[in-house]
């Protein structure tokens, strides 16, 4: 008897586990910054303000239910604590559900009751001077916070995408909230339930997930950077929330935000090579039954590149102004300052 109770011990300490959830890594240094860019929304002052913190009127406008994002000047954040910005410049993918977070909390608290529980808020970046052209993205530039140019050639329509699912398992109701999606459909490994061995009959609650506005946009390099003889390189970026519906087909865009790796589903999508079971006749050297993987349709997940955009500014480049903003209130000076 004694060492049946032994036996079993180990198996109530992973029911347990199971019944909690999955143990998430502490980030230190995402929380970090996300109390440093808390404390950047508390009491970032404009030069020469009153007292009120900069971004106080756009905050209280993102209790509007048709309002979920924040538009704040990387500028700012450099004069605020030049350690953030870097960290942010640095580790953008990694600490950017951080950076949420801190805004979602500052505004429960500014506005406590105004606000849905599950209602999710977003941050765009302006005003970043790090630009890197179409042809210059690599591997190293993947999770860093960049800024590319170029033309839209083309613009997919608005859809819903699934952000944090809650799924019920159809054995035992369980009801399994928090599951995050990764740019495809993820269910739970297992049920939470530590009776039920569910792994694969689940139904996603509509009700209790979280949806964002998803758009996907192609852009192509412009001329200025197009090399000499070279045929222009195109990048497709995926924009959430309001920068939705942010530009049109033709129109010349900066896009903030950073290089990722996202699974390539659609090639899996397409139907396989379907096995036949051949029989060799007598005398020849033709072997029988199924061969090679590619007859049994196996398939290997691969991956693409993408560029995620936070935030959407329009290009203005002419030859007459030399880049400079037409409907901008310049002196003739600062023009022939800035031209020369």
């Amino acid at each position: 008897t004694t060492k049946l109770i032994h036996l079993l011990r180990p198996v109530r300490m992973d029911v347990t586990d199971r019944a909690q959830g999955p143990i998430r890594v502490k980030d230190e240094l995402a929380e970090r910054c996300q109390r440093l860019f808390l404390s950047f929304l508390q009491e970032y002052e404009m030069p020469g303000g009153e007292g009120e913190p900069k971004y106080a009127p756009d905050v209280t406008e993102l209790v509007a239910p048709e309002r979920n994002t924040l538009t704040i000047s990387f500028k700012d954040i450099e004069s605020y604590n030049r350690n953030l910005a870097t960290t942010i410049q640095d580790e953008y993918y990694r600490v950017y559900p951080y950076l949420c977070k801190a805004l979602s909390t500052h505004i429960r608290n500014e506005h406590p009751g105004s606000v849905q529980e599950k209602k999710q808020f977003y941050i765009s970046f302006i005003d970043f001077m790090g630009h890197t052209k179409i042809r210059a993205l690599k591997t190293s530039k993947v999770g860093q916070l960049t800024k590319i140019s170029g033309q839209v050639v083309r613009t997919h329509p608005v859809h819903p995408e699934l952000v944090s699912g809650t799924f019920v398992c159809l054995d035992c109701q369980t009801s399994i909230p928090g599951v995050d999606q990764q740019f495809k459909f993820t269910q739970p490994a297992v049920c939470r339930n530590p009776v039920c061995a569910n792994r694969v009959k689940f139904m996603l609650d509509i009700n209790q997930s979280k949806f964002v506005d998803f758009q996907k946009v192609r852009i192509q390099e412009t001329q200025s950077e197009l090399p000499r003889g070279s045929i222009p390189r195109c990048v497709e970026v995926i924009l959430r929330a309001e920068a939705v519906e942010s530009c049109q087909a033709g129109d010349k865009v900066d896009f903030t935000g950073t290089l990722i790796v996202v699974p390539d589903v659609s090639s899996l999508a397409t139907p396989g090579v379907r096995h036949e079971k051949t029989r060799g006749n007598k005398g020849d050297n033709a072997p029988s039954g199924v061969v090679g993987l590619k007859a049994l349709g196996v398939r290997d997940l691969s991956y693409r590149m993408a560029f995620l955009g936070c935030g959407v500014e329009n290009t203005v480049q002419t030859e007459m102004t030399g880049g400079i903003d037409p409907n901008s209130e310049l002196t003739e000076e600062e023009v022939r300052a800035q031209v020369s």
